[in-house]
């Protein structure tokens, strides 16, 4: 009976844990690709340590403010409509029309997805702002490069270990976002 209680609650806040783990591997994916193009754009136009640290921190707290309250948005639309679809539930307890049947525990929850996108960011992006602002000067674009690609492909083999997607596509398309992105900035940031 205890085996079955304790399955029981790990269970019963599935989809909200679902939702988190997304926002999760959302934020840090995030986290490494805009803060690397931040810096390496900075990196290409010249700027000096400080102020790549500044830009880098900058980056880093905008784009985890803006990707929390981007989760908090979007997972808050998504509950209004599971509670709206639970009230109708209620109304018709015999509701044999309604596609899916939730429970009070299917209920999502915005604070935990924006948390969790929000710090998942802050330490994506800690990879490639350290990584810059540690190397030596003439080393911080390689080293910058090559922390994103090992980070985004490591966030890849966490998010598709134990399931049936493909490992080596999900780094490919992490990689050449990753690489696209910074690419641009780069460009710009040389081209000033």
């Amino acid at each position: 009976m205890k085996v079955t209680h304790v399955l029981k609650v790990k269970t019963n806040f599935f989809w909200d844990s679902l939702n988190v783990i997304r926002a999760s591997i959302l934020g840090a994916n995030d986290g490494i690709i805009s803060v690397s193009g931040i810096v390496l754009g900075a990196a290409g136009a010249n700027l000096d340590s400080k102020t790549l640290l500044i830009s880098g921190l900058s980056g880093m707290l905008a784009g985890a403010c803006s990707m929390a309250g981007g989760e908090w948005i979007s997972v808050s639309t998504q509950r209004d409509i599971q509670e709206k679809t639970m009230e109708r539930q209620l109304e018709n307890e015999d509701c044999e029309n309604c596609p899916i049947k939730l429970q009070k525990n299917d209920i999502l929850m915005p604070f935990h997805a924006a948390a969790s996108s929000f710090c998942s960011f802050i330490i994506g992006a800690m990879i490639p702002l350290l990584t810059m602002i540690l190397a030596r000067p003439e080393h911080r674009v390689v080293f910058t490069l090559i922390a994103m690609i090992a980070s985004l492909s490591i966030n890849a083999i966490v998010c598709t270990h134990n399931s049936e997607v493909s490992t080596s596509k999900t780094i490919l398309r992490n990689v050449i976002t990753g690489l696209l992105t910074t690419l641009v900035t780069f460009i710009l940031g040389a081209s000033v």
